[in-house]
C-alpha cells in the first residue's frame, strides 16, 4: 500500500504534506554560507554545445513538472504551480539566469500514477525538459521514478516522504520533505524528553505512512523507559474514538499519532471532548495544518505538538515571506499566497540557485553535480538549512517543533502552530566540506 493514493481521503493528505513543508520551505535560496540566491545573470553569452542538451538553448531552459490540476487535488496542484510560475516569471523579468530565461511545463497528472507516466513521458520525450521539479504523492512518482532514472532527467525536490526515493541514494533524484521516519524519531525525542518512564500510546494508519511512523517514534524513545501500546486503523477508517478509547483504557500518559488529517482530528475531538480526557497529544508534521484545526475544534487542538521546517505564510515579518507576498501579487494577480504557493516558489528558488551555481555550461551531468554540493545554504524562507552530498539527497532533516496555540483576543479567534524550543534532528550531513 502507498503512502499517497486515490482514495476518499488523499486529497486531505495533499495539503497536510505540502503545508508541513511550507513548513517545507527549507530548500530554497537566500543566504547560506553569506551567498545571496542570484536573481538574475545577465550577458552569459554563447553556451559550448548547448544545443546538444536537452531543454537548454542559449536563450531558454526548460523544465517540468507533473501536478495534479484536475480532480480532488487540484487545488492544491493549482497552487503549487502558481507558486512556482510566479518565481520563475521573477527570475525572468531580471533577465534569467545565465542569460537564459526559464520556461516550466506544468502537465495534469491528475493525482494518479498513470497519468503521471503519460504526462512524464510527453515532457520528456516530446517537450524535451531539462529536468523534472516537484512530483507530488507517493502514487505518482512511484509510477514515474525509474523510467527518470533510467533516462538519466534531474529528479528535483520530490513532495513525498517516503524513504525509498532517498535511500538508496541516486544522482538523478533528490527529496524535499523531511523523510517520514526521520521526522517520527524528531517527535519521538520530544515525547522521551518529557514524558520519560511514562506509558506512550500509538495510533498509526495501517500503511508504509504509518508503519515508518510507528517505528520511527519507538525509535525516539527507545532509551526513555516507557511502556508502549499500539493501535492501528485503516485509511478508509475516519472515526477513530474506539482506539482512544482502549488507549484511555490502558491508562497511558501521552499519544502519539501518525494518522492523516480527518483520522488525527478524530483523535484529537475524541480524547479531549468526547472522553472528556486531557491526554497530550503529538501529531506528524502531516497536520500541522489549519484545515485539521477546523475539523477538531480550537479548544480540543490547543496545546498539541508537530513539527515544521520552514516558515509559515502567514509570517510577513520574515523578509523572505513577505518577499513572497510581493512577487505573488506582481507576477500571479488574484491568487492568495497560501503555504502551498510559497512550497512551489521555494522549489523554483531551490532550482534556479542550482542552475546559477552550475553556471553558463549547462548541462544535466553538471547540474547534479552542483546540486550535491548545495550545503549548508537557506532559503528565503527557511528555518534550517539545507544540507546535501553525494550520499545525502535530503536537503532537510531537522524540523522545529511547533505547539497549537489559539489567540483569543482576536475576533475571530486566530489559530497560530507556534514554533518553540531549538531545531532538532538527525542530519545526514552534519558538516559541509571547506570551501
Amino acid at each position: 500500500m502507498t503512502r499517497i493514493r486515490v482514495a476518499r481521503w488523499a486529497w486531505l493528505l495533499v495539503v497536510a504534506l505540502l503545508a508541513t513543508m511550507l513548513a517545507f520551505s527549507a530548500c530554497g535560496g537566500g543566504g547560506g554560507g553569506g551567498k545571496e540566491t542570484p536573481r538574475a545573470t545577465e550577458g552569459a553569452g554563447e553556451t559550448p554545445g548547448a544545443e546538444n542538451v536537452p531543454g537548454v538553448t542559449d536563450t531558454e531552459i526548460v523544465l517540468g513538472s507533473h501536478l495534479p490540476l484536475s480532480g480532488l487535488a487540484a487545488a492544491w496542484g493549482v497552487d503549487l504551480k502558481a507558486g512556482m510560475m510566479a518565481y520563475f516569471d521573477y527570475v525572468n523579468d531580471q533577465g534569467g539566469v545565465h542569460g537564459r530565461k526559464i520556461k516550466l511545463l506544468v502537465e495534469d497528472d491528475q493525482y494518479t500514477g498513470p497519468m503521471a507516466s503519460e504526462v512524464t513521458r510527453k515532457l520528456v520525450e516530446q517537450d524535451k525538459v531539462f529536468a523534472m521539479m516537484g512530483g507530488l504523492g507517493t502514487q505518482a512518482q512511484s509510477a514515474v521514478w525509474k523510467y527518470l532514472e533510467a533516462n538519466g532527467v534531474p529528479d528535483m525536490f520530490l513532495l513525498t516522504g517516503e524513504t525509498k526515493f532517498t535511500d538508496p541514494v541516486v544522482k538523478s533524484r533528490f527529496g524535499f520533505l523531511v523523510d517520514y521516519l526521520t521526522e517520527a524519531k524528531i517527535l519521538g525525542k520530544y515525547i522521551a524528553d518529557n514524558f520519560a518512564g511514562k506509558k506512550l500510546g500509538i495510533i498509526a494508519q495501517n500503511d508504509e505512512f504509518g508503519q515508518e511512523g510507528e517505528q520511527g517514534v519507538r525509535e525516539g524513545v527507545k532509551d526513555a523507559n516507557m511502556d508502549i501500546v499500539s493501535e492501528s486503523y485503516e485509511e478508509t477508517q475516519s472515526d477513530l474514538i474506539g482506539q482512544v478509547q482502549r488507549l484511555k483504557n490502558e491508562n497511558v500518559d501521552v499519544i502519539a499519532a501518525y494518522a492523516m488529517p480527518v483520522q488525527v482530528a478524530s483523535i484529537i475531538k475524541g480524547a479531549h471532548e468526547t472522553l472528556g480526557w486531557n491526554v497530550p497529544i503529538v501529531i506528524t508534521g502531516v497536520d500541522a495544518v489549519e484545515v485539521v484545526a477546523q475539523l477538531a475544534g480550537l479548544d480540543n487542538i490547543e496545546g498539541t505538538v508537530s513539527v515544521v521546517f520552514g516558515h509559515q505564510v502567514f509570517e510577513k515579518d520574515v523578509p523572505g515571506i513577505a518577499k513572497h507576498w510581493e512577487i505573488m501579487a506582481k507576477f500571479a494577480p488574484g491568487v492568495t499566497p497560501t503555504n502551498l504557493t510559497l512550497v512551489g516558489a521555494t522549489i523554483a528558488e531551490a532550482m534556479t540557485k542550482i542552475l546559477e551555481e552550475t553556471g553558463p555550461d549547462l548541462t544535466r551531468e553538471k547540474f547534479l553535480d552542483t546540486a550535491e554540493s548545495l550545503c549548508g545554504w537557506m532559503s528565503s524562507s527557511a528555518m534550517v538549512p539545507s544540507n546535501v552530498s553525494p550520499t545525502d539527497h535530503r536537503p532537510v532533516e531537522v524540523e522545529v517543533y511547533v505547539r497549537a496555540t489559539v489567540d483569543r483576543l482576536t475576533d475571530p479567534p486566530t489559530f497560530r502552530w507556534q514554533p518553540f524550543g531549538e531545531p532538532f534532528g538527525f542530519e545526514s550531513t552534519p558538516k559541509c566540506p571547506e570551501e
